[in-house]
């Protein structure tokens, strides 16, 4: 095959990879599970939000808790000073310290009844989180085998048209390599035309006979004078 015949053939390549891949990108499956591991991330970010929660919520009961055995050793050695008394005015001062002791232990009762409601539904909305984590789990391993199964064919072709373009590119000259990646990233993947009668394939612009003679002295592969991209000159088969 000639360098012209080459250079048409990878171009043909690289437009069917071009397609594959974005095909393979666009898979259903891939779609899906892309937005299931997205959705993943963003539950283990909110699940270690309220794990912090819920620690604050226990660590504020433990101090209630201890609050509460403060205010009780404290009514214990007021009775006990009351008792042992016949002081009646320290009798009185005792009483009045038990009044408020027993009304701070009502507090810290109202606190804890609410500050353990508040454990409980932080708890149950952990568990719902490590649930729904767990279900998304094991429905991401699901489509992520859907994903490989449709995937199969589309990476199979992928992976012959590279063999194939590798086998193409290896038989060009270093400058013709060159080219054609420039045209090729210039004209959005169609950097090479075939020259048929006096009329380039892509952009269609008639030569003049001066340019037609032009690009024939050529002899194979040159530039369209119109347009700029590598033009083959040479007749191609199909």
């Amino acid at each position: 095959m000639s360098n012209g015949e080459n250079l048409l053939s990878l171009q043909e390549v690289d437009i069917e990879l071009a397609r594959l891949k974005r095909e393979l990108a666009e898979l259903p499956e891939l779609k899906k599970l892309a937005k299931q591991r997205r959705a993943l991330a963003n539950a283990k970010v909110e699940l270690r939000k309220i794990k912090a929660q819920r620690k604050d919520a226990e660590t504020d009961l433990e101090d209630l808790a201890d609050e509460e055995a403060d205010y009780r050793g404290r009514v214990d050695e007021a009775q006990a000073k009351a008792g042992d008394s016949n002081d009646y005015r320290q009798v009185q001062e005792l009483e009045i310290e038990l009044s408020n002791l027993a009304k701070w232990l009502d507090k810290v009762a109202f606190d804890q009844k609410e500050a353990t409601a508040q454990l409980e539904a932080i708890s149950a909305r952990e568990a719902e989180g490590e649930a729904f984590i767990k279900k998304l789990e094991a429905s991401i391993l699901k489509t992520g085998e859907q994903a490989r199964t449709a995937a199969t064919d589309i990476q199979t072709a992928i992976a012959d048209n590279e063999r194939k373009r590798a086998r193409l590119v290896a038989t060009l000259p270093d400058s013709l390599k060159q080219a054609y990646d420039v045209a090729s990233k210039q004209f959005r993947g169609l950097g090479v035309e075939q020259l048929k009668n006096n009329v380039p394939s892509i952009c269609r612009m008639k030569l003049t006979e001066a340019s037609l003679d032009e690009v024939r002295r050529a002899h194979g592969v040159t530039t369209c004078p119109y347009c700029h991209r590598i033009l083959v000159v040479d007749e191609v088969d199909g």
